[in-house]
């Protein structure tokens, strides 16, 4: 009895605006100091004006959920995908615990559009057809719902393809968790076999929900292939699709710290050997991960040395009461200094960092680079230098972040002193030193590719498709 009293108070307790006023002002305190996103897309004043009008809103008492909210919408102001408001740790755990409801249907957004993709129990896939249009879900139109979910997520300058990856992935708990969980859905759709009268047909239904721990997996991505060789400590895989072994495709779920170097020498032997004419390297749904692996990557690609700077306006975190990791900043300053050119304008520190190519089994051919909204951080870091040096074709669509670099490096969290909310804020600012001007946009693909719902919920690849046509058409 006293566990269930706990777990509802970490759900259900309201902090007083005082509360909320003092962890507001250590959020706002830690980004005007130290985020090195102020003056990249607006000026230091427009931010001040945005925690302002914050703070005036907290007249109230708010839950930990209800304040995070407020949170993540003035944080997607701050045009940084590596900006974010996460729960308490309490909070987190006592959520994990709770059975929630969800419908037994599941709803995606495709192109600003929301269809139904799967079912969670398939004997009942009856009363919604799979790839039906959905319009409302409990009397919300579901354009208001996709406007208001994308207010929570965060990406770098303008970009708008990163939102709908994010949402496309998540929008089973955005939705719910925004506009309350009920036992019973009403679900208004169109109804099929009146498209070509030119007229919508609208249906509604009534259907209990179930109760579930978490969402099942969506199937939004193309089929996997079990052909690939693993490389799982350096999240890779790789193969040639070809009989002549001239295609090469690799595949990186992120830039792992561990064992990329020793994948890198074996899968660059094997295209030297086979004297193969193309890469593959895809890139989707690659949220970044280490500089290091990044740059190794691009030394075999690139066929001149090119740099990128690290800087930073601070020399130890603001606050530290309120974070932890300050010697993990300190370690990144020292390493640095060490293998990089430092050079010290008015208060901000750079490190200009050299990418050389690798000069044993370089590739110098055709290559191919998949990218989507999925594509964040050091994924994209690889892409700009690619694509600035007339390296690469690209394939997809608009990355999730900015040609022009990011806010990352070291990414500490302020834990804001009565919620216990976790603010992540950035430390340093990597500028590709290939695009100096600020655009707000990722890399565009030489080649958009748009996904319908009949392809994606066929899980086709359509990425891959071009792919093979470019090549044959060469």
């Amino acid at each position: 009895m006293f566990s269930q009293t706990t777990k509802q108070n970490v759900l259900t307790r309201k902090y007083s605006p005082k509360q909320l006023l003092e962890d507001a002002g250590v959020m706002e305190n830690a980004i005007l100091k130290m985020h090195p996103v102020i003056g990249i897309y607006k000026p230091r004043w427009r931010y001040k004006a945005i925690f302002d009008s914050l703070n005036q809103t907290l007249t109230d008492s708010l839950t930990e959920k209800q304040f995070r909210i407020k949170l993540k919408i003035v944080l997607g102001e701050m045009n940084c995908g590596h900006t974010e408001a996460l729960p308490s740790r309490e909070y987190t755990k006592a959520s994990l615990k709770k059975w929630l409801s969800f419908s037994p249907y599941v709803f995606v957004p495709i192109q600003n559009k929301v269809y139904m993709i799967a079912s969670i129990n398939k004997k009942r896939d009856t009363l919604i057809k799979k790839g039906t249009e959905v319009t409302k879900i409990n009397g919300v139109p579901c354009d208001s719902m996709i406007k208001m979910c994308k207010q929570l997520i965060t990406t770098d300058g303008y970009n708008v393809t990163g939102k709908d990856y994010y949402l496309k992935l998540g929008f089973g708990s955005y939705y719910p968790a925004l506009f309350g969980r009920r036992d019973t859905f009403t679900v208004q759709f169109k109804a099929s076999g009146f498209e070509q009268s030119g007229v919508s047909l609208l249906k509604e239904v009534k259907y209990p929900a179930v109760k579930i721990k978490n969402v099942p997996a969506i199937p939004v991505f193309p089929k996997e292939d079990t052909l690939f060789t693993v490389c799982k400590k350096a999240n890779l895989k790789y193969k040639f699709i070809d009989s002549g072994n001239k295609t090469m495709v690799l595949r990186l779920g992120s830039f792992s710290r561990r064992r990329y170097a020793k994948a890198y020498r074996n899968i660059f032997r094997k295209m030297k050997e086979n004297n193969s004419d193309n890469l593959v390297l895809d890139l989707r749904y690659n949220g970044g991960g280490s500089l290091e692996n990044s740059y190794k990557l691009l030394g075999y690609l690139l066929d001149s040395s090119q740099t990128q700077t690290l800087r930073t306006g601070i020399k130890n975190y603001p606050d530290r009461k309120h974070v932890k990791g300050n010697i993990w900043f300190k370690l990144m300053r020292f390493g640095f200094k060490h293998i990089a050119k430092k050079k010290t304008i008015h208060d901000t520190d750079n490190y200009v960092y050299t990418i050389k190519p690798v000069k044993k089994n370089h590739f110098s051919k055709k290559v191919f680079v998949l990218i989507n909204g999925g594509s964040f951080s050091a994924s994209c870091l690889v892409a700009a230098y690619l694509k600035y040096n007339n390296r690469a074709v690209f394939i997809g669509e608009e990355t999730a972040g900015a040609m022009e670099g990011c806010n990352a490096g070291v990414t500490p969290y302020y834990k804001l002193p009565n919620t216990k909310i976790k603010v992540r804020v950035p430390a340093f600012r990597i500028a590709h030193d290939v695009c100096p001007q600020i655009t707000g946009h990722g890399i565009i693909p030489d080649h958009k590719i748009e996904y319908g719902i009949k392809d994606v919920y066929s899980r086709k690849d359509l990425d891959m498709e071009k792919v093979k046509e470019l090549i044959k058409s060469n």
